[in-house]
């Protein structure tokens, strides 16, 4: 559940009347021969469900759920034999997939399912057990997990998704629980910008240089482009295997960075981060930058800072952040020529130098009270101080 703050000329006048937030518990599933071919059937049918409704949906151009259910319904209930909400959830998956981009037909390829209240609960009785709704009807699978898991399984479940992971051929269970936080509060604001050589810079002095996290997924994108010019059925097999560990690494890195950052604010701290819709389209960068940028994950580095500030009831608001990058923390010159480099400001006014990013976080930290206000800072170096976390060193495959 997001922390939802009402728009006003300052954060102060915020409401926040969140006292309880949503985590994600990770389980893996112990399954018998029986009960794993009945999940992985019905995981097959829920997945050339969601590829025929996209088909429709692209035919016909309706996205809206509410219209595409009239058109498919029916039809995906009686040809892939799947219960009446896997059906919907399965319309809601593709409708939600179109939301975001309509230039071309969708195509589903994970073995994965949306479970809502009516096709999944959690049997704590004894040992903890997931009643699943399948298309042979409800199977009682046998959590395999730990003493942690148990714990915040006691909270209330709100759904889950059955996740079939095709390098260590299992199915785990993500369960969606409540837990209980405290109700945010603060009224210092912390701005954080967030790029790719620096991943994230914070105004209280907290940075993550992102170059060897860069070089790390440089040797993941070669080995990929190697691996698909070859072509053969191991490369194929190989590429598999490397998309998983790929995606574990980024996860595991982002979690990271984003512990760290929180575990480094004060108690009263307000974190201020930048709207990022459209930042795709609207930041200019090199052709051989486009897969580094294009592929990263800013927006989930900054869901992982929300949910984890909201634990230790930390604030987080979102501001716009149109000339972040441009205007002057010392004297508020906004010029275009004050961005010298990609990591050089330098005001053409008042002559104040300081790293880009760092100038944008302050900025934003600005931003967060309700308008700009000149802050007094060193006006020489651009090194960072304070809080500097290194990116955790990975050994090349």
């Amino acid at each position: 559940m997001r922390k939802h703050v009402e728009e006003s000329g300052s954060f102060k006048e915020g409401i926040y009347e969140l006292m309880e937030a949503a985590k994600t518990v990770v389980c893996k599933l112990d399954c018998s021969e029986d009960e794993f071919k009945k999940l992985m059937d019905t995981g097959e049918a829920f997945r050339d469900a969601c590829n025929y409704i996209s088909e429709v949906a692209w035919n016909n151009r309706v996205y809206n759920p509410v219209a595409l259910h009239r058109l498919v319904y029916y039809e995906t209930k009686e040809r892939f034999n799947l219960p009446a909400n896997l059906a919907i959830r399965a319309r809601d998956r593709v409708a939600k997939s179109y939301k975001t981009d309509r230039k071309k037909q969708h195509k589903f390829r994970q073995l994965s399912m949306d479970l809502d209240k009516r096709l999944f609960t959690l049997l704590r009785s004894g040992e903890f057990r997931a009643s699943i709704s399948t298309i042979y009807g409800r199977v009682k699978v046998k959590l395999a997990i730990g003493d942690y898991q148990r714990e915040l399984l006691k909270n209330p479940v709100r759904d889950a998704k059955l996740v079939y992971r095709r390098d260590s051929k299992e199915f785990y269970l993500h369960i969606t629980v409540l837990v209980k936080v405290t109700e945010p509060r603060g009224d210092n604001p912390v701005g954080v910008d967030i790029g790719i050589n620096k991943l994230l810079v914070a105004s209280n002095g907290f940075s993550v240089n992102g170059k060897p996290i860069e070089h790390r997924r440089q040797h993941f994108r070669k080995l990929r482009s190697s691996l698909q010019r070859k072509g053969t059925f191991s490369a194929k097999r190989r590429l598999k295997r490397l998309s998983g560990r790929e995606h574990r690494w980024a996860n595991t890195v982002l979690h990271q960075i984003s512990r760290a950052f929180v575990n480094s604010l004060q108690k009263g701290t307000v974190v201020v981060m930048e709207k990022l819709n459209g930042i795709r389209q609207r930041c200019k960068h090199r052709k051989k930058q486009r897969a580094t940028f294009h592929s990263w994950a800013f927006n989930r580095l900054q869901q992982m800072i929300e949910y984890k500030c909201l634990e230790k009831g930390i604030p987080v608001v979102y501001v716009e952040p149109k000339y972040t990058s441009q205007r002057c923390p010392r004297c508020g010159t906004i010029d275009k020529r004050n961005r010298r480099t990609q990591s050089l400001f330098r005001c053409v006014a008042c002559g104040y130098q300081h790293n880009a990013d760092v100038v944008a976080s302050l900025n934003l930290s600005e931003l967060a009270r309700g308008g700009w206000a000149a802050v007094n800072q060193p006006d020489a170096g651009i090194a960072l101080h304070g809080n500097h976390l290194q990116a955790p060193s990975f050994r090349a495959e």
